[in-house]
């Protein structure tokens, strides 16, 4: 092999590395939003467990992950109020079921947002949602952000009621990953 086609083979190996960083996952925030004639409740999910926990950043932008798993432990849902959070957590299946899932079907990239459209697994019932993540750079961060809605009713989740008056059934689940280098 000549000298010259060695230099240009190392030269693109390292120009692309250059390029390129790993981003690790460093927050991961999940609150929903649930809304009562009496209060609007806002929850965290705690304990959350995201994959991919690496992605890299390149001269394209953010990779694409083939697959994006999120999994919310169901006992650690925390909307300030104790009593309130065992009703949530029983109406979400606990203990016969420990988690709720998400599995990403597609991610579709299109300049600073990413459509994310997966299975969401709530107490045993399985529906299809779509996200539109927004992907915005501040200073180190990279930080991946979006919100959707889901109905209760959809996952037979029975909505809470105090004096006659019953919650809203759709609840708004917003999300925010932060990745650092």
């Amino acid at each position: 092999m000549s000298y010259l086609l060695r230099f240009l083979i190392l030269f693109l190996f390292s120009v692309s590395s250059v390029f390129s960083e790993e981003l690790k996952l460093q927050e991961s925030n999940i609150n929903f939003i649930a809304i009562h004639p009496f209060k609007t409740v806002n929850g965290k999910c705690f304990g959350t467990t995201v994959s991919p926990m690496t992605l890299t950043q390149g001269a394209n932008g953010l990779q694409i992950p083939k697959l994006i798993k999120i999994e919310i432990p169901i006992s650690q849902i925390k909307s300030g109020d104790e009593n309130r959070d065992e009703h949530i957590i029983e109406s979400l299946g606990y203990p016969t079921i420990s988690n709720i899932s998400f599995i990403s079907t597609s991610v579709i990239a299109k300049e600073n947002e990413w459509t994310i459209t997966g299975n969401l697994t709530v107490k045993g019932k399985t529906k299809t949602i779509k996200s539109v993540a927004t992907i915005q750079k501040e200073g180190q961060e990279t930080v991946l952000s979006g919100k959707f809605q889901v109905l209760m009713s959809d996952f037979d989740v029975e909505r809470p009621s105090l004096l006659f008056a019953t919650a809203k059934d759709e609840v708004t689940i917003e999300y925010k990953f932060v990745l650092k280098p």
